[in-house]
Formats: structure tokens, C-alpha cells, sequence
């Protein structure tokens, strides 16, 4: 619990800070500073700018749309938003040095190794196989056990954790059940070049070719099955061309995800930076996330099962292990990779697989 409140304060922070350079971007703050007591002028109104990868279609974008009106409402109207949906303000290949140059005042960035991020970049990977329901709090656990991870979000506020997306990655497949590891040796799955290593460790051959082939590859047999989220069943057709579904469930952590730019913070009146700062709805905003991705899944499922007749497989707590085994097994050249950095990388793999285990 401690471990929690205290990386809980550290992300409520960011998030003080995220709000703060109103008016803009931080480079735009105009001649309106904040009063030296700390208090806002009379009337004087924030507005920050968010950069937004997701379209304005989305749970995650709905929730924070939602936190964003509660913060514009707490705060009396001094704090206004203007969202840039599906990464229109930022550059796609620069938003956190863009961020942190003050182009934006908020933004959910990609984070890359070129901007020092080691450890994130690789966050899916290094953090999958743990169970959905610790995604938000062994983040919490995790991120205070190896402050390196914070230490990388030292140029930005950290506002919030993010969410993993479409939920936990999942076997699909097209013709043949897949019950353990052994079951895939020989096949051809596609798959993100994170997951090559795993795939590989259970005898597939991974494929990386660009998703916009992936469904006709599939239906023309070329490929054996696919990992993804379960709610592609629905949204990208994918029940039409796969009978089978392998319940392996890699989620990963949460991690930090939604930033915000120091010097719009550091220029936000401190009655303002407490909204920001607001506990209930930073958690509110993350509980939404889990809980709103958690219920695609499921009624992905289920309208896969019921419309197209697809078998969801859940594995065996021995085949469960085996699989998780195998992912362990494909992050060792990462371990070996942040350890060669002076990173705990190995350590950090032993720990989720851990995690992992007691799900």
C-alpha cells in the first residue's frame, strides 16, 4: 500500500503539473502568470492543448474526455482543453521531444529509445503475462520497485497510468486448436516483432508483414493464426477467418502514459495544480480504463461465439505455465540488453514472471 501512495503522489504530480501551461503551449503561456501568492488572477483562464493518438471514437478517449470536463468543472472553467484526436498536432514520429518542447501542453506519446526511454520502449514486452486485473496496481508495485522506469519521465509530468489498449494478447487461429505450446510447432503465425521471440520459443515461424495484409493473408490460408487483442474478433472481422481463439491472456503492465509538459505545470497557480493533482480522478480515469477494456474483451467473445460459432480454448494451469515459460524465455536477449545498459533487466523479467505465476 505504501509502495502505491507513494508512486501515487509522484503521478499525481505530473498531473499537476500536465495541466498547468494553459493558454496554449508552455512556449505560448502569455503575459497572464500566475499572482505570486500562488492563487490564479481573477477570471484568468488556462487552456491546454492535448495531443491525442486515438480517434474521438474510443473508450480510452471518451474516459478522458470525461476527466477532462470533471477537471474544467472542479476548476470553475479556469482550465479548459482542446484535443488534437488521432495525432494531429505532434508529429507521430516526435511527439515527446515535441511535448517537451512545448508544442503541446498533454499528450499520450510514443515513447522511444532515442529519447532515452530504454526501458519503456519495450514496455509490452517486458511487462507482458501478467494478470488483467494488476495491470493499474502492480504498475504501481512495479514502477516503485525500480525507480529507473520514473527516472526515464524526468523531462515530463506524469499524469496518469495508460492503458494497454484492446486488452490481453491472444492465440487466434485459423484451423487448428491450440491447447499448449507443442500445439503451435510447425505453424506460421503473424504477429507484432515484439512477440517473435515467443513465437519462436513454441516452434512457429513469426511473420511481420503490415497489418493491412493480415486479414487476406488469412483467409487465403497463408498464414496458420495471428496474436492480437480479442476484440479484433469484431472489429477488424477477424472472427470471419479464425475458428479458434487460445486464451493465453498476456496482458501487461499499464505503465505511465499520459504526460504533460513542466513549464505548463510549473506556470499553473498552485489552487489549480491541486485540481490537477486530484487523486479520485486520476484513479477514477484509470479504473475506467480497465474496466471499459475488460468488457470489450468479453463481448468480443461473445459475439464471436455467437455469430460465427468461434471455440475460445482456455488453457490448462500447466499449459498456462508452459506458456508463460516460453514468454520468459523470449525476453532474455532484452534482460541481457537493459542489463548491458547498467538497467535491472533481468531482474525486472524475473519479477513479472513472478507476477505472472501468482495469477
Amino acid at each position: 500500500m505504501m509502495k502505491k501512495n507513494i508512486l501515487a503522489a509522484a503521478l499525481a504530480a505530473a498531473m499537476a503539473l500536465s495541466l498547468a501551461a494553459c493558454g496554449g503551449s508552455a512556449a505560448n503561456m502569455d503575459s497572464k502568470t500566475p499572482a505570486s501568492n500562488g492563487t490564479a488572477e481573477n477570471g484568468q483562464t488556462y487552456e491546454l492543448k492535448v495531443n491525442w493518438e486515438n480517434n474521438n471514437d474510443n473508450f480510452m478517449t471518451q474516459n478522458w474526455d470525461e476527466w477532462c470536463a470533471k477537471i474544467t468543472e472542479k476548476s470553475g472553467g479556469r482550465i479548459q482543453f482542446t484535443t488534437y484526436y488521432n495525432c494531429s498536432l505532434l508529429d507521430s514520429n516526435a511527439e515527446m521531444q515535441q511535448l517537451m518542447a512545448g508544442l503541446a501542453d498533454i499528450a499520450d506519446a510514443k515513447r522511444t529509445v532515442s529519447d532515452g526511454f530504454n526501458i519503456s520502449e519495450k514496455w509490452k514486452l517486458l511487462t507482458a503475462g501478467i494478470p488483467a486485473e494488476g495491470q493499474v496496481s502492480l504498475s504501481y508495485d512495479f514502477c516503485e520497485q525500480y525507480p529507473q522506469v520514473m527516472e526515464e519521465f524526468d523531462g515530463v509530468k506524469v499524469l496518469a497510468q495508460s492503458y494497454t489498449g484492446g486488452g490481453g494478447y491472444q492465440l487466434l487461429t485459423t484451423k487448428k486448436e491450440v491447447h499448449s505450446p507443442a500445439d503451435m510447432s510447425g505453424m506460421t503465425i503473424w504477429c507484432e516483432p515484439d512477440w517473435n521471440g515467443f513465437v519462436e520459443a513454441c516452434g512457429a515461424t513469426p511473420v511481420n508483414t503490415p497489418w493491412s495484409e493480415v486479414y487476406s493473408s488469412l483467409q487465403k490460408n497463408m498464414y496458420d493464426g495471428l496474436m492480437i487483442a480479442a476484440e479484433t474478433l469484431k472489429s477488424c472481422n477477424f472472427a470471419e477467418v479464425c475458428n479458434y481463439v487460445t486464451y493465453i491472456d498476456f496482458w501487461y503492465l499499464s505503465g505511465p502514459g499520459y504526460y504533460m509538459n513542466k513549464n505548463t505545470y510549473e506556470k499553473l497557480p498552485d489552487d489549480l495544480k491541486a485540481v490537477i493533482d486530484d487523486e479520485a480522478l486520476r484513479t477514477e480515469l484509470e479504473e475506467a480504463n480497465y474496466q471499459d477494456g475488460i468488457e470489450l474483451e468479453t463481448t468480443s467473445l461473445e459475439w464471436a461465439e455467437e455469430n460465427f460459432g468461434t471455440t475460445v480454448i482456455y488453457p490448462t494451469d500447466e499449459a498456462k505455465q508452459e506458456f508463460l515459460d516460453k514468454l520468459t524465455e523470449s525476453k532474455q536477449s532484452l534482460a541481457a540488453d537493459l542489463d548491458a545498459m547498467g538497467l535491472p533487466g533481468s531482474d525486472m523479467v524475473a519479477t513479472i514472471a513472478g507476477y505472472a505465476s501468482e495469477g
